[in-house]
C-alpha cells in the first residue's frame, strides 16, 4: 500500500478550492450533482445486535456456522435437490 500525506484544510472553501484545482470545476459539479440524486439507504436497524436482542444464527448453514466458530446445527434438515441429485 502507498501512504498519502494527509492534508488538513480548515475550511469548506479550502476543500472546494483544492477539489476544483485538482479535478476541474466541471467534474466537481457533476460529482456533487450525482451525489445529490444518489439513492441513500439507511442502515438496517434490525441487523445490529443490541443488548436485548442477539443476532439470528438459526438459519445459517453449517459452513457459515463453522466460519463463525459455532457448532454445527443438530436440527439441520438435509434438503436434496431432485433435479441435481445433491444436497443443497
Amino acid at each position: 500500500m502507498s501512504t498519502l500525506p494527509l492534508k488538513n484544510p480548515q475550511t469548506l472553501g479550502a476543500i472546494v478550492d483544492e477539489l476544483v484545482a485538482n479535478f476541474g470545476l466541471r467534474r466537481v459539479l457533476l460529482a456533487v450533482a450525482a451525489r445529490l440524486f444518489r439513492k441513500q439507504h439507511p442502515p438496517d436497524s434490525q441487523s445490529f445486535p443490541t443488548p436485548n436482542r442477539q443476532p439470528d444464527v438459526d438459519n445459517l448453514t453449517d459452513h457459515l456456522r463453522r466460519d463463525l466458530g459455532l457448532q454445527p446445527d443438530t436440527h439441520h434438515i438435509v434438503r436434496i435437490d431432485p433435479v441435481m441429485l445433491h444436497r443443497s
